[in-house]
């Protein structure tokens, strides 16, 4: 009886069994229905919003485009430096598919699935992949806040904000001292082999903690860091300039623009929502109103989510290239 059983199972298994060819033809059937969903959801949200988008000329889309591509470009460079062996080309599509998947995930968590294919890609561990990414959300944090600190201590000396602007000034301040102290332990641990042994002898199951502090006082962590830090700076700066593309058709300054995006920004980590939606365009609207433009912010708000939207759709290129992954 057990014979038959055993003989049975493997018959069984023989036939769940897909060949190579077969599989591959399941996946392109995935990718294809996968991509027809979400070109049906970006096809929708930009004919809803079509009247919107038909307030640019041809030419400031076309900027708001190339800003997005020179903004997707750096960061796609960044990966490439902190990872090593992953080509340019897949870094950006991975960037732009990591970027697509947050749009529809609680707090943007959703880029976080490109790092075990970054990691395979780069032959490096999971643990140094979840670090460079751990780099990467630090160093734009640490960039954003202490941006957007000097523009409201620059605003405060101005008086063009008001008693609660100091009181947010004083949290961002508060922030900023907390992240400093938090590099601060990080270049100390990082370049200590004593309490490196210690930390690693504790926690040595956790991979992503060794991954972080590194095994040697060697470790290119802090050049990664540094990587790191120029690219935010860039990036950021992008940023800003391609959020003054949109918001300029809606009466905004420069510095108005700057304001708005930041507190944007600075936002969409919060982990609320999905992708963010409800929370940055709260954080616009609340950021127009403080600046007196209430209704040009609920519309501005719209608009910049629905065009980064469509841009990132084409990150659903990365599962046709690279469909056997």
């Amino acid at each position: 009886m057990a014979i038959v059983l055993s003989h049975v199972k493997k018959i069984r298994h023989r036939k769940l069994e897909l060949t190579k060819q077969e599989r591959k033809i399941i996946v392109v059937i995935v990718n294809v229905i996968l991509t027809i969903i979400a070109l049906n959801y970006v096809i929708k949200l930009a004919w809803r919003n079509i009247y919107l988008i038909s307030k640019y000329s041809f030419s400031t889309l076309a900027l708001i485009f190339a800003s997005m591509f020179l903004i997707d470009l750096l960061s796609a460079l960044r990966i490439k430096l902190l990872f090593g062996n992953v080509s340019l080309s897949k870094a950006f599509l991975l960037h732009l598919y990591g970027l697509i998947l947050s749009d529809v995930t609680p707090g943007r968590i959703g880029y976080a699935i490109i790092i075990k294919e970054l990691s395979r890609e780069a032959n490096t561990t999971l643990g140094k992949g979840i670090s460079n990414i751990l780099i990467i959300n630090a160093t734009d944090t640490a960039v954003k806040i202490i941006v957007i600190a000097s523009v409201l201590l620059y605003l405060i000396f101005l008086g063009a904000v008001s008693i609660t602007a100091k009181y947010v000034f004083g949290v961002i301040i508060t922030g900023i001292i907390l992240l400093g102290a938090i590099i601060l332990a990080y270049y100390i641990i990082s370049r200590d082999n004593k309490i490196k042994r210690a930390i690693i002898k504790k926690f040595g199951g956790y991979e992503f903690i060794s991954a972080i502090i590194g095994n040697n006082t060697n470790d290119n962590n802090g050049n990664g860091f540094m990587v790191s830090t120029i690219f935010s700076v860039l990036i950021l700066l992008a940023s800003m300039l391609s959020f003054y593309l949109y918001a300029m058709s809606f009466g905004y300054n420069f510095l108005e623009a700057i304001v708005s995006y930041l507190f944007i920004a600075l936002s969409a980590g919060i982990p609320l929502g999905i992708g963010g939606i409800g929370i940055q365009e709260g954080a616009c609207i609340i950021a127009g109103s403080l600046l007196g433009k209430t209704l040009e912010a609920s519309v501005l708000a719209v608009i910049y989510r629905v065009l980064p939207m469509i841009w990132h759709s084409f990150g659903l290129i990365y599962i046709f290239f690279y469909n056997e992954q």
